[in-house]
């Protein structure tokens, strides 16, 4: 390609000459001219020639110094930058190696400018939030060239004054309700600045600062201490009132309709229940003697839920005094919040044994009906049955609840490291000596008629008295009452049945010996190996129960003397 040009260059040059000489030889130059003029192109070529090498060497020391100082800027933006643009190739030519470094550096100082945009934006933001916060903006020096990880740590910081913000504008708009919601109830209007700050609808007047934050808390936390003081104070005025109006005897409508009124806890409401319970302790002062009975009874109903000995009874000498002063007043009073709160600490465990009492009583009643002979004489609907089944229930009902009673005790004795008292004895004295009593009772119950029945047939065998004989007959077509008798082993109808009354004292005396000799083989089986019977084998009623279950013989011997003792009452009641 080089050499076809030289060649045409050459061939140019040489067409030229040629027509020169021929204008020349026209014109009638002679040889010194002609000579002359081939000198002068000679020279104007020389200088033509010198002047293109002039300029393209110029343009190429203008190349090589723009190589050299975007070469110089390529390398440091890059480094600076952090970014990974290639190196250039080495086979590049001047011109491709310039062009190639002269972009690159174009797009490294685009990059420049939008970092350094980015964290001038970035640092604008960050001051209006800390202008907001009033917070401390970063100290990040001030670089020519903005690195990645300056910008990115600029953001985060920006994003954290951003949540923070969020969240202490919720913080406030929270606060600043509640605070309103309280002065409200407290009667209150806004008297500082900072009050009115919170309050004013402009809330940029109200910078989100950590100490405006702090104290905002706490102004929060002084008016809800104080609305739940007021809230206390008007449930205890409520009820001194409620208590005080009742002990003077006063309307109770009057006195609901009152506390109607004067439902609330703001300071007004307040003033007006403070101003109620000052008339009625004026009426207190005036019916001292009997504001301090009414406290007495109140005394003796939580003496008896609380199990008070009388030993503590009498150790509360107020009770006893005939003077009817403040202090009389005062110790009553005390001695009755007192009772109160223990009783209400302890409430799961006294209506444990509440119940416990109720069951045993209702064991005693049933224990009281079994001993009563009329009973068999008015069986209708199957009372009989019906006590029989509610006997049962007793039974397995008593064994559970004291058990229950028991582990609340113990739990109640593991928190308070102390032992849980009715009265001068632990709970589990207590059923025992309940079971001890009953058991001498239904001993000396036993005796008692041991001894009454003996009494009886001594008088009868030495006065040799008897009482007049009881006669009836069945009539031959009775027929119901005759399949009675039948069921019953008697005699077939239509003969005479006459039982006299030595006759039923006979069988009388036969089925109490038959009952003693059962009690005594029970008894036998609560007693020790020395003979003695422990108190505590037979101390509740599970224990009683699991040794009559654990005796298939008692059992039956108690269901088939039962038997007979419906069928004795059920002959004599036909008789």
């Amino acid at each position: 390609m080089e050499r076809h040009q030289e060649e045409e260059i050459m061939k140019e040059l040489r067409n030229t000459t040629e027509q020169l000489h021929g204008l020349w030889n026209e014109i009638g130059f002679d040889k010194p001219a002609c000579n002359e003029r081939r000198e002068m192109i000679t020279a104007h070529i020389k200088d033509l020639l010198k002047t293109m090498w002039e300029q393209e060497n110029k343009l190429k020391k203008k190349l090589l110094s723009s190589i050299e100082d975007n070469g110089q800027e390529f390398y440091q933006l890059n480094k600076e930058l952090g970014t990974t643009l290639p190196d250039p190739e080495e086979n590049m030519s001047l011109l491709e190696l310039e062009r190639y470094l002269r972009h690159s550096v174009e797009k490294l100082q685009d990059e420049v400018k939008k970092r350094r945009l980015r964290i001038r934006d970035l640092r604008q933001a960050e001051q209006e939030l800390c202008e907001r916060l009033i917070e401390e903006p970063s100290n990040a020096i001030n670089k020519p060239i903005p690195a990645l990880e300056d910008i990115e740590d600029l953001e985060r910081r920006i994003r954290t004054l951003e949540q923070e913000k969020i969240n202490r504008e919720k913080t406030f708009q929270h606060l600043k309700s509640n605070i309103a919601r309280l002065m409200e109830e407290l009667e209150q209007k806004a008297n500082t600045t900072f009050e009115r700050d919170i309050l004013s609808e402009v809330e940029d007047l109200f910078t989100l600062s950590q100490q405006n934050m702090k104290q905002m808390k706490h102004l929060n936390e002084e008016y809800e201490q104080r609305v739940k003081d007021n809230k206390t104070e008007s449930l205890e005025l409520h009820e001194r009132i409620r208590l005080l109006c009742d002990r003077l005897g006063l309307d109770p409508g009057e006195r609901d309709q009152f506390l109607a009124t004067a439902d609330g806890h703001t300071p007004s409401v307040l003033a007006k229940l403070r101003a109620e319970l000052s008339r009625l302790q004026e009426l207190k002062q005036q019916n001292m003697a009997r504001f301090i009975n009414q406290l007495r009874r109140e005394l003796e109903t939580w003496w008896e839920k609380c199990y008070i000995t009388d030993e503590e009874k009498n150790a509360f000498s107020p009770y006893l005094s005939e003077i009817y002063t403040e202090e009389i007043l005062e110790a009553h009073d005390a001695e009755v919040q007192r009772l109160q709160e223990y009783y209400t600490e302890n409430e799961k465990l006294f209506l444990k044994i509440k119940q416990r009492q109720e069951v045993w009583n209702k064991l005693m009643e049933l224990e009281e009906k079994a001993n009563d002979p009329n009973r068999l004489f008015g069986n209708r609907g199957c009372s009989l049955l019906q006590e029989e089944k509610e006997r049962k229930r007793v039974r397995n009902e008593l064994p559970r609840i004291e058990t229950e009673l028991e582990d609340l005790v113990l739990q109640w004795e593991v928190e308070k490291g102390k032992p849980f008292l009715l009265g001068d004895q632990s709970v589990s004295e207590y059923i025992q000596t309940q079971w001890e009593n009953y058991k001498n009772q239904k001993e000396q119950e036993k005796k008692d008629r041991q001894s009454a029945r003996a009494k009886q047939l001594n008088i009868e065998s030495r006065m040799g008295t008897r009482p007049p004989t009881v006669k009836r007959r069945i009539a031959r077509n009775d027929t119901l009452r005759n399949s009675k008798i039948r069921r019953i082993g008697e005699e077939s109808p239509g003969q005479s049945t006459t039982l006299t009354p030595t006759n039923a004292t006979r069988r009388t005396v036969l089925r109490e010996q038959n009952q003693n000799t059962l009690k005594n083989t029970t008894v036998q089986k609560f007693a020790k190996k020395d003979g003695t019977l422990s108190s505590n084998d037979i101390s509740t009623y599970s224990h009683f129960s699991s040794v009559l279950q654990s005796e298939p013989g008692l059992t039956s011997t108690i269901s088939s003397m039962d038997l007979r003792k419906n069928t004795s009452s059920r002959v004599w009641k036909l008789r």
